[in-house]
């Protein structure tokens, strides 16, 4: 009759072994593929996210942090891309021709942006080759929030 260790044994070491296995081929597919590990953290949303905050720095006094008014004075959309010179282009995706101005003030608040620095290669090519959609939420008071880090809007 087998002693109880060597059963346990018999038991334990093809699971270990296919557990280790597993394993091993995980790691083996998170190093073979770098640009599927590095897409995560550097995804589309990352990026906008990081743009979003450059244009809350750079715009302090304009941007709000407040849930935004039920009824918006208007709302703009921009296709924000980095140029091969590392300058930012906007391109007008939706204005509101009532209020020129707004859209002026969405506008300027990209083209005051200082060039990027630090950028993941990743992020340089979303940057350059799709560029973001942002929406500015513009309050009656004329300061704006981004979509992207705005709070809730405001029920009616």
């Amino acid at each position: 009759m087998p002693s109880v260790p060597r059963q346990i044994t018999e038991v334990v070491a093809p699971a270990v072994a296919s557990v280790v296995a597993v394993a091993a081929a995980s790691v083996a597919l998170l190093v073979s593929s770098p640009a599927a590990a590095q897409l995560a953290p550097q995804g589309t949303e990352a990026v906008q996210a990081e743009f979003a905050r450059a244009v809350y720095l750079s715009n302090a006094t304009r941007v709000h942090d407040e849930a935004p008014q039920a009824l918006l004075r208007a709302v703009v959309v921009l296709r924000v891309r980095l140029d091969a010179a590392g300058q930012w282009q906007a391109e007008v995706f939706r204005d509101n021709p009532a209020q020129p101005e707004l859209t002026r003030a969405a506008l300027a608040s990209v083209a005051q942006l200082p060039a990027p620095v630090g950028l993941s290669p990743r992020a340089r090519q979303i940057l350059q080759e799709q560029g973001v959609v942002e929406a500015w939420l513009f309050q009656n008071d004329g300061r704006f929030a981004l979509k992207t880090l705005a709070k809730p809007q405001r029920g009616a």
